[in-house]
């Protein structure tokens, strides 16, 4: 109504004008018309903002408000993104950069009730970025999806479904080599090389630290409900010196296997004929003890190494001469230095999938990922103190498939080195069940980039938000009747700006932006789906991509399978 009458009052006043000037200033007949045009559209002009502005409320003015984001918006995005590449204001490098070559677009401020316009927020090259998401609410389309083809350089995808594979492998293999870890058959991609994981042991602390991956995923050994954490730090303990043992041997993780199972002494000997004396007699005094004992540890240490009991995903793992079935072709060994040293101009895309639950291959994951940052440690620390093009690690679903103990650890300084890590969880309380309540506190504090999407039902991961989002202060009115009558009382009271309804109600097009020093913000989701750049590629390709995951999934059914008869006839019939 208040926009409405300015609007009056503006229109009345260019008509006096234009009468008056014509009457008794002899202006031109044509005058007086522009100044009522103008002045009309700038009165409608007016309405609008004013209109738009007051039907904000306060809560949703303080939702959008960008003010603490210059540093990743337009200019500032660029400036920030140019230092952090090193380039100087007068270096011919700096000439037309856009914030999409420095930076990566995460969404859009928009007043409420609009659906164009707005401004483009970006995350750094220096952000490590925490994303919490319920499941379909949109996060492999407006995360995942957009951050691994915004990658200049190596890109690592970790998934426990096809689809950032069907999306984006088109696209990445056009800037460079990609690889695809696939031993569940998720996505259906053949073996084309395989890693040796023992490649990262070159000593105790190291064999220990592949242990500890393979060692999560089994829990607490219980052979003992009193001594569990006896045994299962001497299985931890046996597992080490094994791996130990096989790798200054130049074995295999199939020799690790068999010799766990076996209650074989030969690691003992190995350890011994190459000078870790300490570490043969260590393993060895564990062979020795009481049988009831033993049989816990070795069952402990036996147990962790069951995701590599199927031959097909040992393979990955192993040297091709020692399959059980050796292949027809070559079998490369994947390097992971080449995430960091490719060819010129070549960008390398790893994809990392398997389900979670009893038929994961997590531990193979996190050991492969928990490589890549040490790989990039010292990748960073060659190049002076960060990589560029920096690498991006886009760890979807990290809490079921790529346990890492200390990833709450590494959020503090990855980001600093140029290695972008998005961890991608389905909620708070999902992230505490894998790296305890003050690993995920400690990971949520180091995150310099949150964004809070659809889908929190957890009450207290509700209040978290609400109690982040903050307070505002209201007008409440009231009526209270007593001996004099009615009266009216009006009050300012603080109300949460997102009540923990909303917080659980939040659109699959929106997410909350929380910075380190800013107030959160409430963003318009960018979908690769509604970019203009890649969306028509993606849809083509994906088609594509379909349809190759669709045919091999029907031929591996067999031809006596009722199911794969009917869809090859379906599909024969169309």
């Amino acid at each position: 109504m208040q926009a409405m009458g300015f609007a009056g009052l503006a229109v009345m006043a260019a008509i006096g004008v234009a009468i008056i000037g014509h009457n008794m200033l002899g202006w031109p007949t044509w005058l007086p018309v522009t100044v009522v045009v103008v002045v009309l559209i700038a009165a409608a002009v007016g309405a609008y903002v004013t209109r738009s502005w007051w039907s904000q409320s306060p809560a949703d003015r303080k939702l959008r408000d960008a003010s603490d984001l210059d540093d990743v918006m337009g200019a500032g995005a660029i400036d920030k993104g140019a230092e952090l590449r090193g380039l100087s204001d007068d270096d011919p490098a700096r000439s037309g950069l856009t914030a999409e070559d420095v930076a990566m677009a995460i969404g859009v401020v928009r007043r409420q009730g609009t659906t164009k316009g707005g401004q483009r927020v970006y995350k750094t090259l220096e952000d490590f970025t925490l994303i919490i998401m319920g499941p379909r609410s949109n996060k492999t389309s407006s995360q995942a999806v957009p951050r691994i083809l915004a990658a200049r350089g190596a890109v690592v995808a970790t998934s426990n479904k096809p689809d950032l594979w069907i999306l984006t492998a088109a696209l990445r293999k056009e800037v460079g080599p990609i690889y695809a870890y696939d031993p569940g058959r998720i996505a259906f991609v053949d073996q084309m090389w395989w890693w040796n994981i023992l490649s990262a042991v070159v000593d105790y602390k190291s064999a220990k630290r592949v242990a500890t991956h393979f060692m999560a995923a089994v829990g607490t050994n219980n052979s003992d409900g009193g001594n569990s954490g006896f045994f299962d730090s001497s299985s931890k303990q046996m597992l080490s010196r094994t791996l130990l043992a096989a790798a200054v041997a130049g074995r295999s993780m199939r020799d690790v296997i068999e010799w766990i199972d076996g209650y074989s002494a030969e690691p003992v000997e190995l350890l011994r004929e190459h000078g870790l004396h300490r570490h043969a007699r260590a393993l060895e005094a564990q062979w020795g003890l009481p049988q009831e004992t033993l049989g816990g540890i070795q069952g402990g240490a036996s147990a962790a190494l069951e995701s590599l009991q199927d031959e097909s995903d040992l393979c990955w793992v192993t040297p091709p001469e020692t399959w059980e079935n050796p292949p027809a072709r070559e079998i490369p060994e994947l390097d992971l230095w080449t995430l960091f040293a490719p060819a010129e101009k070549d960008a390398p895309t790893l994809y990392l999938m398997t389900q979670e639950g009893a038929e994961s291959s997590g531990p193979v994951v996190a050991a492969m990922v928990d490589q890549i940052f040490k790989l990039g440690d010292l990748a960073a620390s060659a190049s002076g103190g960060r990589i560029s093009p920096e690498p991006v690690i886009v760890l979807d679903e990290a809490a079921n498939i790529c346990r890492i103990p200390d990833l709450p650890a590494k959020a503090s300084h990855l980001g600093s080195k140029g290695i972008l890590v998005d961890v991608i969880l389905q909620s708070y309380q999902q992230g505490m069940g894998v790296w305890g309540r003050e690993g995920m506190a400690a990971m949520w504090g180091a995150s310099t980039c949150r964004i809070i999407g659809a889908g929190l039902q957890n009450v207290d991961d509700a209040r978290m938000v609400s109690d982040l989002v903050g307070t505002h202060e209201v007008w409440k009115e009231s009526l209270s009747i007593g001996p004099g009558g009615k009266t009216k009382n009006r009050s300012q009271v603080r109300e949460p700006i997102l009540p923990l309804e909303e917080v659980a109600g939040l659109s699959r097009n929106h997410a909350l932006l929380i910075r380190q020093g800013s107030r959160p913000v409430l963003l318009d989701l960018l979908p690769w789906y509604r970019e203009t750049d890649n969306a028509a590629a993606i849809t083509e390709h994906a088609r594509e991509y379909t349809a190759t995951v669709r045919d091999t999934a029907i031929r591996e059914l067999g031809d006596d399978n009722p199911l794969g008869a009917r869809l090859r006839h379906r599909l024969s019939a169309v």
